[in-house]
């Protein structure tokens, strides 16, 4: 009996957890990952399993409908199992014919699973995403690895209707994480954008993850009008599914 249970404790501990999974805003997903492109499953399989190294993947070939950083790939690692994806292992399971928009590092091997920022090209967002992306390539702009703290900075502009559903941003970051300067590359072309600024200028604190903030340097801030948001503008193009 007290190896029964031994063994149901091992099992809660593997499965019993759900997975959690960074929240990264688009400049940063942008920004870290060095492919990013519209991808369609062609067909998906297992791989050889080995004893000294974790067999739970599978493979999938796929089909680059857009290429919009990053050599081409013909193949991508996937977490789980065809026969079984745990969700709380981070595992995920994709079909043949699923198409996404996904970020993929070469450093993970441009392994893919539930936490893998991705969005479906069936989705509202998919227009909004792609916009900024070409725009970004368009600029030749890279270096947008930050971001903000949420908060109830914008909700006084859930009124506006923008030109420009996203804005971009060159700010020029001091010693103590602060903006000292604003360069628009794209603003969302409402009447209302000098406000939006200062209130950059007045409240944000610039970060490079959670434990590191930018100080004295120039970055690049991507920002999303989205009234159906809380937040109004935001570091998101979209809420992120990671399910």
């Amino acid at each position: 009996m007290g190896k029964f249970f031994v063994f149901i404790g091992l099992f809660i501990s593997i499965f019993g957890f759900a997975c959690k999974c960074d929240y990264q805003s688009f400049g940063e997903n942008f920004a870290n990952n060095n492919f990013v492109a519209e991808i369609e499953i062609l067909n998906v399989y297992n791989v050889g399993s080995s004893t000294d190294k974790d067999d739970r993947f599978y493979k999938a070939d796929i089909k680059i409908l857009k290429l919009y950083k990053g050599e081409a790939i013909s193949s991508i690692l996937i977490r789980g199992k065809i026969e079984k994806a745990y969700r709380s292992a981070c595992e995920i399971a994709v079909s043949k014919g699923d198409r996404f928009l996904i970020y993929l590092d070469a450093e993970e091997n441009f392994g893919m699973s539930a936490c893998t920022p991705k969005i479906n090209l069936d989705s509202k967002n998919i227009h909004k995403e792609r916009k900024a992306l070409e725009f970004l390539i368009s600029q030749k702009i890279t270096n947008t690895n930050c971001f903000y703290f949420l908060g109830d900075y914008f909700h006084k502009f859930k009124n506006l209707k923008p030109e420009n559903n996203f804005a971009v941003y060159k700010l020029k970051v001091n010693a103590q994480s602060k903006v000292e300067s604003i360069a628009v590359v794209q603003d969302f072309g409402t009447s209302k954008d000098s406000e939006i600024k200062n209130v950059i200028k007045e409240n944000f604190v610039m970060l490079k993850d959670f434990m590191t903030e930018v100080k004295n340097e120039e970055v690049v801030l991507v920002l999303f009008f989205d009234k159906e948001n809380e937040d109004v503008i935001s570091n998101f193009s979209y809420l992120p599914d990671y399910h």
